[in-house]
């Protein structure tokens, strides 16, 4: 067997964590799998994998040989891609993580389009709303709404998004609308944070071309963009929500703005990759087009 093709099947082993699940994704025997990792073994001199009748892990020899393997596969990837030239020509499976709501309401109603000038492209989006592992998931890039936080990955800038501060009708009915900072104290924030933390709530803001926050009292704290927003419909407190995914409510009476003298700082929106792979040709692709779409929207 290809030596290559033995380490495709040991990645997909380790991001499936079963053989049976990888074999199905290839369309092959079980035992083709199993063979191919027990010759990379064999070649390696260790084992890769803890094997047990419920799972199947990554040994401390598998979890350094794995961000080995995806690289070494991804950059003989991008060579073989480099020179295609036909939209036809460029093909293969884009792994990529966003929002659900960045999701549903820019990329999606857009992808007619992309696969229109790309149709042999297979899109795989997952939209996990927390901090997916790029390497180990088998992620080719991911799109993050707000500041990024420092990392080894490459960012390219997509655009950025106004906020507004929202509620909905029935919370205005309970706790009325706010009209000043001072008055925030006797109202309700959604907190929205990755890590769920235990800092107090902060109404950010913008004065003097300058962030500020003020504490807020809270009852609930999302991880995940859906949640926020149907916090928000739900008359749970005040969201900070982006304009594009808030506007199409608003218009429909669903939500309302309030503190527009208040708004937060505008949200960059920002598209990541590895700084360890030379970026494919569908990647390339993807990255161009979906900068498209941002600026137009």
């Amino acid at each position: 067997m290809d030596k290559f093709e033995a380490m495709q099947r040991f990645v997909l082993v380790a991001q499936f964590g079963s053989f049976t699940k990888a074999a199905d994704a290839l369309g092959l025997p079980k035992s083709s799998i199993s063979s191919a990792i027990q010759g990379l073994e064999s070649e390696l001199g260790t084992r890769l994998f803890h094997r047990s009748t419920r799972n199947i892990t990554l040994t401390q020899d598998g979890e350094i040989y794995l961000p080995q393997c995806q690289t070494l596969l991804a950059e003989l990837d991008a060579l073989g891609s480099q020179f295609q030239r036909n939209p036809n020509d460029v093909r293969g499976i884009l792994r990529v993580d966003m929002p659900s709501r960045f999701a549903s309401t820019v990329v999606i109603p857009h992808l007619a389009d992309f696969f229109e000038k790309y149709p042999n492209i297979h899109l795989k989006i997952s939209c996990a709303d927390y901090r997916v592992d790029m390497i180990k998931e088998g992620i080719d890039c991911v799109i993050r709404v707000g500041i990024l936080d420092d990392s080894s990955l490459i960012a390219r800038p997509l655009t950025q998004y106004k906020s507004l501060n929202c509620v909905s009708p029935s919370y205005i009915k309970k706790f009325g609308i706010p009209r000043s900072l001072n008055e925030l104290a006797n109202h309700k924030l959604i907190e929205y944070s990755h890590s769920l933390g235990n800092l107090d709530a902060q109404f950010e803001y913008m004065e003097d071309k300058k962030v500020k926050q003020q504490s807020m009292p809270s009852s609930l704290a999302v991880n995940g963009t859906d949640a926020y927003l149907n916090a928000c419909l739900a008359g749970l407190g005040i969201a900070q929500i982006p304009v594009i995914g808030a506007q199409d409510f608003i218009k429909e009476g669903l939500l309302i703005s309030v503190l527009p003298q208040f708004e937060a700082e505008p949200m960059p929106v920002s598209l990541l990759y590895s700084s360890r792979r030379q970026p494919t040709k569908r990647l390339t692709v993807f990255m161009d087009w979906l900068q498209s779409i941002t600026l137009a929207t």
